[in-house]
């Protein structure tokens, strides 16, 4: 962490997010730019396009790059003044008599769009298993608060009785299915030369299969292959898979606002950790709520300005998308912060499940629904009618309901009204977790 950090999530919040730095940092984008150029010129040997067959092991070359490389490509790219550049004059040194071949045929968005790719993946990976985690921990509260009753709210307002356990388990489901679909979306990677028209290739051997060649080298590094591309890789298939990422973003706002207000009605409450208020000893602030929802927000300015951004080009190639496309971790930070947040509120939150019976067996008006329901259900076309204009009478108009029904409907009480909440707060939480496709 530094003190002088311009980004918070380099300075504040570094340690939330220590975990990402490594794997999405300069230094690893250099070094998947070395792999690629060496992956591709293993498979180029092995592939008789240069009218011959050699064996290099890329792996094994990068196994043996040393500890000073990287402070080395940086010296390259100052005098070259070319980043990609550099990784190529420096994996010259790496290839031995194979140096000549080295990017031969490529332009710089083959390997900067592999690598991009390739490092996504892996960030994908790591911010996959914060999300899990938190399916996780709203599917465990979902069970323990299965049949946990609280009077549910629409437009702020009382409407009928639900349990806790429904409503985190209908978070943990949406939370999964936005997390498998952020998974689903491959990157494109491409390799067909300055303007995706496989010139440069057609010039080393013009009888060779180089879009049999090329598909076959990105789909084994994990990539989508394109068929057709300009100087640039089509970034559609990264930008679905941030889309989903924003949708995550929404569903943790959305969460750390419910909880908020389930806070602010006293029906959880937070434990008490650290100081709240300079001024105000008794104060216990939901501050991990109120950050979750500010990194989610800030996350998805973020994605939202790179999702659409990284897609155009002028004609075929300029560097706007490049500027954006640095930015894509920072993004991606704040989301994973976020999500640590909303996790660490959880593990800290405890449920008043007295307070919350309370207050559903004070609103006898809640079981409105269930008389007007069993009249009409009884052939009363006013049912609805009947009830609504005399709101205040519903012992009366229960006495309406005849048979079993309304046996039932006299004996039912706000707090017994909750339909099928308990048997989906574990249904759903269960599936929430094995669905997750990540």
């Amino acid at each position: 962490m530094s003190s002088d950090a311009i980004s918070p999530v380099d300075g504040r919040y570094y340690e939330e997010v220590k975990e990402l730095a490594a794997p999405s940092g300069e230094r690893e984008l250099f070094y998947r730019r070395i792999y690629v150029e060496l992956k591709y010129l293993e498979a180029l040997l092995a592939s008789n396009a240069l009218g011959f067959k050699a064996e290099l092991h890329a792996d094994e070359v990068i196994g043996n790059i040393g500890n000073d490389w990287f402070s080395r490509v940086k010296e390259l790219e100052a005098e070259l003044g070319h980043d990609v550049k550099a990784s190529e004059v420096f994996t010259r040194d790496l290839a031995g008599r194979f140096a000549p071949y080295v990017h031969l045929g490529l332009t710089s968005d083959d390997v900067n769009s592999i690598a991009i790719g390739l490092i996504y993946l892996n960030v994908r990976k790591i911010i996959a298993g914060r999300f899990r985690d938190l399916v996780s921990e709203l599917s465990e509260i979902a069970r323990k608060e299965a049949s946990t009753v609280m009077m549910a709210r629409t437009h702020g307002v009382p409407a009928v009785p639900t349990t806790f356990g429904k409503e985190m388990a209908t978070y943990a489901w949406r939370i999964s299915q936005a997390l498998s679909g952020m998974c689903s979306e491959q990157p494109y990677g491409k390799l067909s030369g300055a303007v995706g028209s496989y010139n440069s290739f057609c010039i080393i051997n013009s009888e060779f299969d180089w879009v049999a060649f090329s598909r076959s080298f990105v789909e084994s590094l994990g990539l989508r292959f394109p068929e057709s591309s300009k100087q640039v890789a089509p970034y559609e298939g990264l930008s679905d898979s941030l889309h989903y990422l924003m949708q995550l973003n929404m569903i943790i706002v959305e969460l750390a606002r419910d909880l908020w207000m389930y806070n602010m009605l006293g029906l959880v409450r937070l434990e008490r950790k650290g100081v709240s208020s300079s001024t105000m000893p008794h104060k216990v602030n939901p501050v991990d709520l109120e950050d979750a929802e500010g990194q989610a927000r800030i996350s998805n300015q973020l994605l939202y300005l790179i999702a659409y951004e990284i897609i155009p080009t002028r004609l075929q190639r300029d560097l706007t998308d490049s500027t954006v496309r640095r930015n894509l971790w920072l993004g991606i930070a704040h989301s994973y912060i976020a999500a640590g947040r909303l996790i660490k509120s959880l593990k800290h939150m405890n449920v008043d499940r007295g307070k919350m019976l309370i207050e559903v067996s004070a609103h006898s008006e809640a079981l409105s629904e269930a008389v007007q329901v069993a009249l009409r259900a009884q052939g009363h076309e006013k049912g609805y009618e009947e009830v609504w204009q005399n709101i205040d009478r519903l012992e009366e108009l229960k006495a309406g309901v005849t048979g079993e029904l309304g046996e039932r409907l006299r004996k039912l009480r706000p707090e017994d009204y909750v339909g099928l909440s308990e048997r989906l707060a574990v249904s759903v939480a269960e599936k929430a977790v094995k669905t997750i496709n990540c």
